[in-house]
This record gives C-alpha cells, structure tokens and sequence, in this order.
C-alpha cells in the first residue's frame, strides 16, 4: 500500500479563512474613538484583519505613518439646545454637543438636534436608552442610535446627545418654546402653563404670552419658580450674609433685621421667577403678568449648553457616564 509523504517546501500557507465575520457600525465607532482615523480607513482597518480591534489599530498605524490621534479625550463641550412643540400639547427640549462650535453651527447638526426633540415629544420615550434604541421617525427602518451614527460619519466630529425633558400636557395647557438664536442655539427653555379653559388655552394669544415667558426666562435665568423651591438652607445663608455684612458695616442693631429682609427681597426677584420683575413692565411682577393673563404656571425647563448634569451621554455607538 502506498503512502504519501508530506515535503516541507519552506513556504507556509496562509490560513483559510472560511466566513468573514460581520464588521458593525458599533465597531466601526470604537476604533474611530480609539484611534480617531477616519471612518472609511476604520471600516477597512476592521475588514483587513477580521474585526480584530488591536489589529486594525496597527492596521491605521501603518496607512497613517505611525500616529493616530485617540478620540476619547476629546470633550464634546459645544452644542445646541432644540425645542420642539408638537400639536401644542406635546413638548421636548434636548442638549446635543459637539466638539466644536464650528460643527455646532451647522445646519446639519441644528437639523439632527429638532430630529431629535421632534422624535421625544411624537413618541414620548421616557429614557434616553429608550430613545436611542426606537425607531427613527426621520428614517424608516432606523433607529436613532444609527441616526446620530449617520451625521457622525459625516461631520466626523463626537456627538454627545446629553439629555431631554418631556411635556405631555392636557386640555387646559399651554406649552411654549424658545431658542435664544443670538446666543447660537445654547440656550433653550420649555414652559407650561394651565389656562382657565380649554378654548382659553387654545388661543393665539396664550401661546404667545407663553413665548415672551419663555423669553423673560432665557434672560433672567431664574433658579427656582417660587418662593417654596428655594431650599431653607440656602434662605439661611442669604440671611447670614446680610447680616454679617450689615453689622461689618457699622449698622446698627435695630437696623439689622430691616437689612437683611430687604436683602430676602431682593434675592427673592433675582432667583425667584414669580418674584421676578417682568421684563417688558419692571414695576409687575411675573406673578401679577401671569395672573392679568388669565394663566398661572405648571413648569418650567431652561438649558444652557454646558451645564454640568448626571446622566448618560452617547456619542454615536459609544456610551460614556457624565460627570
């Protein structure tokens, strides 16, 4: 019986590879986060080496000359605020950030940032989780985590969708909305109102007053509705403040008190929206406007790019924990 004899002729074969396994969007995202090379040399980097992640990285090494610019340590500190109201009775704001302000400014990031408020307030998802995984309404057969992936690749800039905030109001509501466009779109603020009927809250004219609100708020930059939010342990400082500085000062003892009610006064109209003088008539206040309006408020919502908040934050398929 024959047998065969295997020969060594020095040269070794390469590896059969039987199946290629499927290169994601999500993987895609990570080596760009990682190496921060372009998202087509990303993608190829991930076919020539089968997805291997450490592999590719050499991969774009190699294409790039040895350097590559990590991502990650890029803070997405720009952005835009978006205020949609849907059918006047369904409301979102979001944040979406960028890098830098240049993207920022482009309508292409404007345009995604009101996709974005449009889908919370038509959809009412609850989370940002929830929103990212829905399906897109801008685009069938997406879902928005893919959404923001798209103008990820275009614009090639980290895109943090920060957070939103939801109204779903009823009947006797009145919801109005502002984006201070001087400012570029970083601040934006939401408002509800309760009207006295529901052909009341319907009107062009609540839906107005409800806009100069929402404008007085971009401006004033109240910290608490009303007088009962404001935390006792913050009235006490203000007191002591008063206090201290009056007597540091030289007044008097019987002046003291008198001073420091005078100082509660006045912090009430500065941090206090109902105290707070209305703007377009400084000598009413924003609870006496409200009241000659026939409306009193439910809540509000002001953002400002920037503002330092807890939550999740997602650029493109990367989830990061803000700090």
């Amino acid at each position: 019986m024959s047998r065969r004899v295997a020969v060594s002729t020095g040269v070794k074969m390469k590896k059969v590879r039987t199946e290629m396994p499927e290169i994601t969007a999500a993987m895609v995202m990570g080596l760009r986060e990682k190496t921060g090379a372009a998202m087509m040399l990303c993608k190829e980097a991930l076919k020539a080496t089968d997805g291997d992640a450490d592999e590719a990285t050499v991969y774009i090494r190699k294409k790039m000359g040895g350097k590559i610019a990590g991502a990650t340590d890029r803070n997405a500190s720009e952005g835009v605020i978006a205020v949609v109201v849907v059918d006047s009775k369904d409301a979102a704001i979001v944040e979406l950030n960028s890098e830098t302000d240049f993207v920022a400014r482009s309508e292409d990031f404007k345009s995604l940032a009101r996709e974005l408020a449009d889908h919370v307030a038509r959809t009412k998802v609850a989370t940002l989780e929830g929103v990212l995984a829905g399906e897109s309404l801008a685009e069938v057969g997406k879902t928005v985590q893919a959404r923001l992936e798209d103008v990820y690749t275009k614009l090639r800039e980290k895109i943090v969708f920060k957070r939103f905030e939801l109204i779903a109001s009823d009947s006797l509501g009145v919801l109005a909305g502002y984006v201070h466009v001087p400012a570029n779109d970083k601040i934006g603020v939401l408002v509800e109102l309760e009207a006295a009927s529901a052909e009341a809250a319907a009107s062009e004219a609540a839906a107005a007053f409800g806009k100069e609100l929402a404008m007085q708020i971009a401006a004033s930059k109240p910290r608490f509705a009303t007088r009962e939010e404001v935390p006792a342990k913050v009235l006490e400082q203000e007191r002591d403040i008063a206090a201290t500085t009056a007597r540091a000062d030289g007044k008097p003892d019987a002046a003291i008190e008198k001073i420091v009610e005078g100082r509660v006064r006045k912090f009430y109209e500065e941090t206090v929206l109902l105290d707070q003088p209305w703007l377009r008539e400084p000598k009413k206040s924003v609870a006496t406007i409200l009241k000659e309006n026939g409306v009193s408020l439910r809540k509000y919502v002001r953002y400002t790019v920037g503002d330092q908040v807890a939550g999740v934050e997602t650029s493109g398929a990367i989830k990061e924990t803000a700090e």
